[in-house]
């Protein structure tokens, strides 16, 4: 009341009963024609937005739990049969039936096991690393030789790094579908020394609290299921979460998996990653403009966009005036999958390079003869004689690009450029 006789005194301001200012009555909505409202139109706005975010966040739980696509599953990666270290090369004898070793990308000469434990190649021959131990936390601790793009000299240089056993694990055997969240890594029996794959969890610091409590109720490793249904439930998962960065719209199958705001829409990391999923399953885009990429797909962990941009962050290299491309084919030749483990940045003619040209078709001629490309004068008596021109020629070409290119590449792509196999890639 008393405000009210303010009013009728001074008809220029009125104090806002949400947030206590003292504002003109212009920024108070009317009720009717004779009354002002009690809250001002800034504070009413933002208890409609409020209310519309908690319809949606609600609605989001509702498809959270009616939605499995959703829902994290156990999974493991497929390991290409090249990056496994056999026993008869290293000489090292294995701890169990089933252990293997895979190397590490980006690392020199270094291999990690499926059991946490890791080999390096030094002074021509194989070692079994120690490491040390975290008198912290218990974990195991490999000092390894990590390749790193310098910008001062725009080459690439190894640089000794320090990293855990359980998370150099998780990251080549396990999926991980939240990178950027899953901050801890949850051991069977929360055994710390236990680094066998089948026993390790990548979760939330939520996520880690609760099973540890659940583990110390329990005299017993707690089993799978209970571990993922933690994993899965909403009350453990990190405090920003918001289901709807988890919804599989692009295409029906990739996500956000991260708050998005219009500059991060219009990022190359972003452009880059809806580029490629859209190539592999949209249908449009096969209908007009990709259809060879029908049988091409992502790997899951790529799917989330906040995963692709770990590591899009950590190997992109800016270009001046160079299209910059994500090659799936150079690492692994015939690859079919976008994943970390098969993809490099290269420039567009390092990329296309690879690609079969109507210069290197071969041609056959009515008595019998061939020539290669719009050539007409040079004719080779065989097919064979002219597939091994062909061959010898894209060899030699892709070797002068290689070692031209040589430091200013990860290490991997330059390899991969000296293994290229062109007559695989002739006849694929």
């Amino acid at each position: 009341m008393k405000n009210d006789k303010n009013i009728k005194n001074n008809n220029e301001t009125k104090i806002c009963k949400c947030c206590g200012r003292e504002l003109p009555l212009s920024s108070f909505a009317k009720s009717g024609k004779k009354y002002i409202r009690k809250i001002c139109k800034s504070c009413e706005n933002k208890q409609r937005r409020e209310k519309r975010e908690d319809n949606r966040f609600s609605n989001g739980i509702e498809q959270y739990l009616s939605d499995d696509s959703m829902h994290i599953q156990r999974q493991y990666k497929k390991i290409n049969k090249d990056r496994i270290l056999r026993k008869k090369v290293s000489g090292i004898d294995f701890c169990a039936k089933d252990e293997k070793f895979v190397r590490l990308m980006y690392y020199k000469d270094a291999w990690i096991s499926n059991y946490g434990r890791c080999i390096v190649y030094e002074n021509g021959e194989y070692r079994l690393l120690r490491g040390s131990i975290d008198k912290w936390t218990g974990d195991t601790i490999y000092t390894l030789r990590k390749e790193r793009y310098i910008k001062y000299t725009q080459t690439y240089a190894y640089k000794k790094v320090k990293v855990t056993g359980d998370s150099l694990v998780v990251e080549n055997f396990i999926v991980n579908y939240d990178m950027a969240n899953n901050t801890r890594i949850w051991h069977l029996n929360n055994n710390i020394s236990d680094g066998y794959y089948k026993h390790l969890y990548p979760v939330t610091e939520n996520q880690y609290e609760r099973l540890t409590e659940l583990q110390e109720q329990s005299s017993e490793p707690l089993p799978e299921d209970v571990i993922m249904d933690v994993i899965n439930a909403v009350e453990y998962k990190q405090d920003d979460w918001n289901p709807w960065d988890y919804h599989r719209g692009l295409c029906g199958i990739g996500y956000s998996g991260m708050k998005m705001n219009p500059e991060m829409r219009h990022s190359v990391s972003y452009y880059k990653w809806k580029n490629m999923v859209q190539r592999c399953y949209d249908k449009k885009v096969h209908k007009k403009y990709k259809p060879e990429y029908k049988d091409k797909s992502v790997c899951e962990e790529w799917l989330n966009y906040s995963n692709f941009k770990i590591w899009f962050d950590e190997h992109y290299v800016p270009c001046k005036n160079n299209q910059i491309d994500l090659d799936k084919d150079l690492l692994v030749q015939g690859n079919k999958v976008y994943s970390p483990e098969t993809c490099v940045f290269l420039l567009h003619y390092q990329n296309t390079m690879f690609e079969r040209s109507a210069k290197d078709k071969i041609y056959e001629k009515e008595d019998g003869t061939f020539v290669i490309g719009g050539g007409k004068k040079k004719t080779y008596a065989t097919l064979k004689e002219a597939e091994d021109i062909v061959c010898e020629r894209n060899q030699n070409r892709i070797e002068s690009v290689a070692e031209k290119c040589k430091g200013s590449i990860p290490m991997c792509a330059y390899e991969a450029m000296l293994n290229w196999d062109v007559r695989l890639a002739m006849c694929s």
